[in-house]
């Protein structure tokens, strides 16, 4: 994403902290002067250039959310004129998950003639911020936001402040705005639901995210599954803090070290699949002679594993159509005055990784 060429580019009108009278316009200068920076370093800060360290990066950040600045391109003239543009901010844009969202988002957004604009934020909940105001500043029309923390004070904030119209995707925030994501309750739900009903009552969820909208959607349907079947939920068997592969792996080596381990798992996160497998084989375990296994979203590696895995699937190029479409409504006034909840439909698809407890 590109960032104005002038790093002396003026900024929107913020509330100012100091004197009397009209609020003073902050500027790029006024952020390098807090951070204790050049510039131009404020610049690649914002540019996301890999140049700059984490040290420095962070308190040019901290800086930018001090003072609320923003790169304005209304400043360089285009001040009331209409930008067509939307931003969507996501954490990790290696994650295939994400290129499928965007291209349903910009297929949506360009039928109207909306240009899309993407951007990273590597999960830090700062630079979650300062694309916010990035974006704010650019005069985006609204945007498409998922973000690591849902209860960060200082995102909020910046999403209270930005004035233009959002869209969560596969997040949940206390603020009114809409939401739009996968069903991930119900899916979970069949899934627990499948494995209790072939005689499974050690079931360990693997998955990420306690506090956010994904993550408590998965154990809520997980634990609705144990609840109506009135078999109790061992804590032990709930690994719930990370999406990430490293994760994954450790956890699983855990649960299947454990005196009484699980008879089935169920790993929910497209990252997580290798390194459950690589953990389980590693331990000289077979699938599903030993554990069975369901996963969530259906990767290729889930369809061409031996044997293949049964999954939990969804559409993600439709989730991030339906997440676009309904910005469009709010942009133009025809959504409900009230948020609402959207969710994308999940679909059980059952495979040769499952197969009944003692079999």
């Amino acid at each position: 994403m590109k960032t104005p060429k002038n790093d002396h580019t003026d900024a929107s009108p913020r509330k100012s902290t100091t004197g009397p009278g009209r609020p003073k316009r902050v500027t790029a200068n006024d952020v390098a002067r807090e951070a204790g920076v050049a510039v131009g370093t404020v610049s690649r800060v914002v540019n996301g250039a890999p140049t700059v360290t984490e040290t420095v990066r962070n308190r040019v950040l901290q800086a930018i959310q001090k003072l609320g600045w923003a790169p304005d391109i209304a400043a360089q003239g285009m001040r009331g004129m209409p930008a067509r543009m939307i931003g969507f901010v996501f954490s990790d844009i290696r994650n295939p998950l994400y290129s499928h969202m965007v291209k349903g988002a910009e297929d949506a957004l360009s039928e109207k003639g909306y240009m899309l604009v993407v951007a990273s934020s590597d999960g830090l909940p700062e630079r979650e911020v300062a694309l916010i105001q990035l974006f704010s500043g650019r005069r985006a029309d609204g945007m498409l936001l998922t973000v690591e923390e849902e209860t960060s004070v200082a995102l909020q904030r910046a999403i209270q402040r930005a004035g233009i119209p959002f869209v969560m995707v596969e997040r949940e925030l206390s603020l009114p705005i809409d939401t739009v994501g996968a069903a991930h309750r119900q899916g979970t739900y069949q899934a627990a639901q499948y494995l209790l009903s072939i005689g499974h009552s050690r079931i360990a969820l693997l998955s990420g995210g306690r506090h956010n909208r994904v993550g408590r959607d998965r154990l809520a349907g997980f634990l609705q599954a144990h609840d109506e079947a009135g078999i109790p939920v061992d804590p032990t068997l709930l690994r719930l803090e990370s999406f990430a592969a490293e994760y994954g792996f450790r956890e699983t080596q855990s649960l299947i070290g454990l005196a009484k381990r699980p008879t089935a798992i169920i790993s929910a996160g497209r990252h997580l699949l290798g390194s459950v497998l690589e953990a389980i084989r590693l331990k000289g375990l077979n699938i599903p002679g030993d554990i069975s296994l369901i996963a969530s979203n259906d990767t290729e590696l889930a369809r061409l594993a031996t044997p293949p895995i049964t999954v939990i699937r969804y559409d993600t190029y439709a989730l991030g159509r339906e997440a676009a479409l309904q910005l469009l409504r709010r942009i133009s006034g025809e959504a409900s005055p009230e948020p609402v909840r959207i969710e994308i439909p999940t679909e059980f698809v059952l495979r040769q990784s499952c197969v009944p407890f003692g079999r």
